[in-house]
Formats: structure tokens, sequence, C-alpha cells
């Protein structure tokens, strides 16, 4: 039998619980201000990196730099995300989760997750979002633009196994992620 499942024999001999993410974590979705072809929005002194879908890679992670900066004219009408800040998209490609690695502002395609619960490892949390939208998207309405509303994933159910397991799956998936990195290389 596996470390994990002896973990969960041992520490959840009856399941493992399965909450909703509305009940794990507040989150919100990014802003910008209108028009977006404004050119008044974008760059000059005290410009910062502007995260948009395109902006989010497949490995939890930003690009090291975004397509566009924000400029200090459009920062009070947008949403302002710290550094370590779990993200996904919502709108277009559907579902790619970071973990922010600088301060940035999120445009209103992204959710932004705050105030995670006690009960999560940060990184097991990415990685079950990551599962739950891909498993999700093949539902999402619009033929060209997929979506999934804030609302919607409210009563998206992920497992919640004792932090000891989390972080056992976490080592395991992260070392995956490693080895696959390497063949690919």
């Amino acid at each position: 039998m596996s470390k994990i499942n002896d973990l969960i024999k041992e520490l959840c001999p009856n399941g493992v619980e399965f909450i909703r993410i509305g009940d794990l974590a507040n989150y919100r979705r990014g802003s910008f201000p209108q028009p977006y072809t404004d050119s008044r929005f974008y760059g000059g002194d005290g410009a910062m990196p502007f995260v948009q879908v395109a902006d989010v890679r497949d490995d939890f992670k930003l690009v090291e730099k975004t397509k566009n900066t924000i400029s200090k004219i459009a920062q009070p009408s947008s949403v302002f995300v710290p550094l370590g800040t779990v993200i996904v998209t919502l709108q277009g490609t559907i579902g790619k989760v970071a973990i922010t690695q600088y301060n940035s502002y999120v445009d209103r395609t992204l959710a932004i997750f705050e105030g995670l619960s006690e009960k999560l490892n940060k990184k097991y949390f990415v990685y079950q979002l990551k599962n739950k939208f891909d498993y999700e998207k093949q539902f999402a309405r619009g033929s060209t633009i997929k979506t999934i509303t804030k609302e919607e994933m409210t009563n998206f159910l992920i497992p919640v196994p004792p932090l000891e397991v989390q972080e056992e799956i976490v080592r395991i998936l992260d070392k995956f992620d490693e080895l696959e990195a390497e063949l690919e290389a």
C-alpha cells in the first residue's frame, strides 16, 4: 500500500471530505478600467505588471514579463495582487492556475483567491483547482470564448484530506513535474 493510502486509512478512516471552493477561500475577479483601448492605461512611470490570461503559464507560474503593464492612472481602478497569490483563468483558456511570483494587477478574466482555509496547503489547492477546471471546462458555456463564472466556481467540490496527506500528494506531484521537465529537456 502507498504512503498516501496508509495516511488516508489512518487519518480519515471514513473517507476524504469534499468541500465547496466557496467554503475554502475568498475570491474575486480582477478588473481594468474601460475601454481597454485607452493608451493612458498602459505603461509610463510607475507602471506595474498587468496579468491577463496569456500571462499565465501551464506550470503554475506567470510569465517573467507580462505582455502589458498598467499605468499609474489605471491602477486605482484595477485589482492589486501581491506576490504568492493563487489565481485562475476564467475566460478563453479556462483553468490555467498560478501562484504569482511578483506583485501585479489582474484582469477581470481571472479569479484571485485570498484567505485560504487553514485546512489547505496552497500548492495542494493549486493542483486541485487545475484538476477541477480541466474537468469542468468541458461543460463551460460559449463556443469561441469559453467562460466559467465566479458563481459557478463557488459550488465546485474538491477533496480536502488532512494537511499531512495534502503535503504528501504535493511532494509526489512536484516530483512528477520535475521528472516530466527532465524528459522534455
